[in-house]
């Protein structure tokens, strides 16, 4: 493991980009989350302290435009602790704030219902949508994945053959039945895995034996992309996976991330949160990358 993370991290460090492939925007507190509605970036912000745990009343969503812009830095005026997941349905922005799950209106930004899973769990992170009515939530804290049917706020664990220590980053990919999950891992350990879960037969495929400190999630264009924080320092990396022919490889970026968390694929961009140092992280989509297997 090790290893393979001193190779990765020298790899890139001889990775030159033209400037316009890649733009960070500073500025934030502690982004987990960002999400698009095709038109504007939403981003979840834990607030002046790396503390996820904490109801302390300082999170925010922060509205911006395609290029990272602030349009409206207090989107939901609702009282927020630690958000992180986000996700949109069509005009329902969905937030996970530690215990529980809200939903706001995505054009007046006023909370609709929230759902309470305070029995559960106090860390609610990732949010994968599968239809209007039903959407999979991951628990960090419990390793678990649940299950929420919008129609009646209720919501279930959704089992699976093993466990992904430390759940976070959850993605949907309906046309091949499959849940994405990978795990930041437990007790400080990168002892994460990424993977899918089978949605007909509820098994989970491990897709690489390297483990880490995963997080974000994403299929787009034929690949999956997921991020590796590699350790609590500047030194986050974002890997993918041919879903033709399983060849992975490591995007090429200028610099290592600083805890790259949930991110999303807008207009042809990676747009990745660096969750430790404030920084949102826009990189163009490119044919471009450097294979390890």
């Amino acid at each position: 493991m090790t290893k393979i993370c001193t190779v990765l991290i020298t790899l890139l460090g001889f990775t030159v980009v033209n400037a316009q492939d890649f733009k960070k925007v500073q500025g934030f507190n502690h982004i987990e989350s960002v999400v698009s509605d095709g038109e504007f970036l939403y981003v979840a912000d834990i607030g002046l302290t790396l503390k996820p745990f904490d109801k302390d009343g300082d999170g925010k969503i922060i509205q911006l435009d395609k290029d990272g812009k602030v349009v409206n830095p207090y989107f939901i005026r609702e009282t927020l602790n630690a958000p992180k997941g986000l996700a949109i349905e069509e005009n329902t922005l969905f937030v996970n704030d530690i215990d529980k799950l809200l939903a706001f209106d995505l054009k007046t930004g006023n909370k609709l219902y929230e759902i309470d899973f305070s029995a559960q769990t106090y860390f609610l992170n990732d949010i994968a949508i599968w239809d209007k009515n039903t959407l999979y939530v991951s628990a960090t804290d419990t390793n678990k994945i649940y299950k929420v049917n919008l129609t009646t706020k209720t919501f279930e664990p959704y089992t699976i053959d093993k466990e992904i220590p430390g759940t976070n980053g959850l993605y949907v990919d309906k046309s091949a039945s499959r849940l994405y999950v990978n795990g930041f891992g437990t007790n400080g350990n990168s002892n994460g895995l990424v993977g899918y879960v089978d949605l007909k037969t509820n098994k989970f495929n491990q897709i690489t034996p390297i483990e880490g400190y995963y997080d974000g999630i994403y299929v787009y264009d034929g690949m999956l992309y997921f991020t590796n924080w590699m350790d609590f320092e500047k030194k986050g990396i974002v890997a993918t996976m041919s879903l033709s022919d399983n060849k992975l490889s490591v995007v090429k970026i200028p610099e290592l991330i600083s805890g790259p968390a949930d991110f999303t694929v807008f207009r042809n961009r990676l747009v990745i949160p660096g969750m430790m140092d404030g920084t949102l992280n826009f990189i163009t989509l490119k044919k471009e990358t450097l294979y390890i297997h």
